[in-house]
């Protein structure tokens, strides 16, 4: 099984990434990556010229947690993907959208095995539809300012700004949306035929969740419940912060022990970084490429 992984780098470490998606590619899967540094990502440019099996972004190069750059530039990374199926013959099985600091926690023969089961199906976790919760269109109908700072998420005083400048533009401006919301985890596998849906639909990203908060949580699975047929297998495989659980529209804190120790079947988890959890970063940065 050959796998497209897009994923995301927030940091400036070029031996954290370097490490990273050598583990992927390794294991003969190809790797589009998102960096937010400049330095890093010409560094990387220029390191891997030669390595076929890495794509740097370029046409969307940033994206942050809570702004709509997330979202948009997973689908841009997914057309990028399947660009290369046809200008670089590649044929890719899965695409695999993973945010920033998430890395797998199992073997790539363990992880092929537990996809396997669920063939030509797509696998993520919803946790709720509007239809069902009538909150999440209330959400959708509030605007959210300063989203694409790198202060949004840990400053009170960026996130006061923000919840007074959306009430007052929301009493002058209401937006309302047709379609059934679907609130998920951000992280997606996704088939073929899903990944060229999302691809073909990215203007209704743009134009619906423009100055949504935390669309990240909203947009791809709303798209995923309008645009494709594909089957969706309900699951969370992926382990995060200290409880484990991902935690809507809040930061995604570091991995901790606990949650990994309550989450033993867990495939992929996040944050791991080598200066937030270093003994954890060692035991699994190259958990992908061991052999069972």
């Amino acid at each position: 099984m050959k796998i497209a992984y897009c994923i995301h780098y927030l940091g400036k470490s070029f031996d954290e990434l370097s490490e990273n998606v050598d583990q992927l590619i390794d294991q003969g899967d190809d790797v589009f990556v998102m960096i937010n540094d400049d330095d890093l990502r010409d560094q990387m440019v220029i390191t891997y010229a030669d390595e076929p099996a890495l794509h740097v972004s370029q046409i969307q190069q940033q994206a942050l947690h809570g702004d709509l750059s997330l979202p948009r530039g997973q689908i841009v990374q997914l057309r990028n993907a399947l660009d290369a199926q046809i200008n670089e013959k590649k044929s890719y099985d899965r695409f695999i959208l993973l945010t920033d600091g998430m890395l797998p926690l199992k073997s790539k023969e363990e992880i092929v095995r537990y996809l396997d089961q669920y063939p030509d199906q797509d696998i993520y976790y919803i946790k709720a539809t509007s239809q069902e919760d009538p909150s999440l269109k209330k959400r959708f109908e509030n605007y959210a300012f300063f989203t694409n700072t790198l202060s949004f998420q840990k400053s009170k005083m960026v996130k006061g700004m923000n919840t007074i400048t959306s009430k007052l533009v929301h009493n002058f401006k209401k937006r309302e949306i047709e379609d059934t919301l679907v609130l998920s985890y951000p992280w997606f596998i996704l088939t073929e035929k899903s990944a060229r849906a999302l691809g073909d639909a990215f203007p209704y990203c743009s134009n619906t969740f423009k100055m949504c908060l935390y669309p990240e949580e909203l947009a791809i699975a709303t798209m995923l419940r309008k645009f494709s047929d594909v089957k969706h297998h309900n699951e969370s495989v992926w382990v995060v912060g200290k409880n484990g659980e991902y935690q809507f529209q809040e930061p995604i804190e570091p991995l901790s022990e606990e949650a990994l120790r309550s989450h033993p079947k867990a495939l992929f988890g996040a944050t791991i970084h080598p200066e937030t959890n270093l003994s954890i970063y060692q035991d699994y940065f190259d958990a992908y490429s061991i052999n069972q």
